[in-house]
């Protein structure tokens, strides 16, 4: 009867570290200003904050090469760059640069080749703890004071980004 006791208050105590976690989880803010972030572009070099144009708007985009909605989202934002052109776009991932140049070369060829937009991987794996998105694609238009302007998450993304813009 006791050992029953005993694993029944371990549960219990599981069951509310998930409960708390979960709760913390689901009441997590975007950063409404712009976080100190260390990232890498494709040719292994350092991008941080310091490396940002800070004159201009900038859009971070967290995508993943394999998720649709990042695949269509890419595919939305080619098209409508040139409403983007005078915005700093940092597409940053998680993946391998292999992987990134298949993306871009399948759903947004060229795009990575504009000259305001850098493709940065995460290869110390902070974006996520900095920035908090929820999902795939997780979008995050900043002005140029640094301060938080439109957070999206998933499908439409680049749409509300224009709206934000004007």
């Amino acid at each position: 009867m006791f050992e029953f006791r005993s694993i029944c208050m371990k549960l219990r105590n599981l069951f509310l570290i998930v409960a708390i976690l979960f709760a913390v989880n689901v009441n997590a803010q975007q950063p409404a200003f712009l976080p100190q972030f260390k990232f890498f572009k494709l040719d292994g070099k350092a991008f941080s904050n310091v490396n940002i144009n800070q004159s201009k708007k900038t859009l971070f985009i967290l995508f993943d090469c394999t998720c649709e909605h990042c695949q269509r989202e890419a595919k939305e934002l080619n098209k409508v760059y040139a409403k983007l052109k005078n915005v700093n776009i940092l597409m940053v991932t998680l993946d391998e640069s292999i992987s990134i140049q298949k993306f871009f070369g399948t759903y947004a060829p060229g795009l990575n080749l504009k000259p305001n937009v850098t493709v940065l991987q995460d290869k110390n794996r902070t974006f996520i703890p900095t920035f908090l998105p929820s999902q795939y694609p997780a979008m995050y238009l900043y002005g140029s004071s640094g301060k938080l302007i439109v957070y999206s998450n998933g499908d439409g993304g680049i749409n509300k980004v224009l709206k934000s813009i004007g």
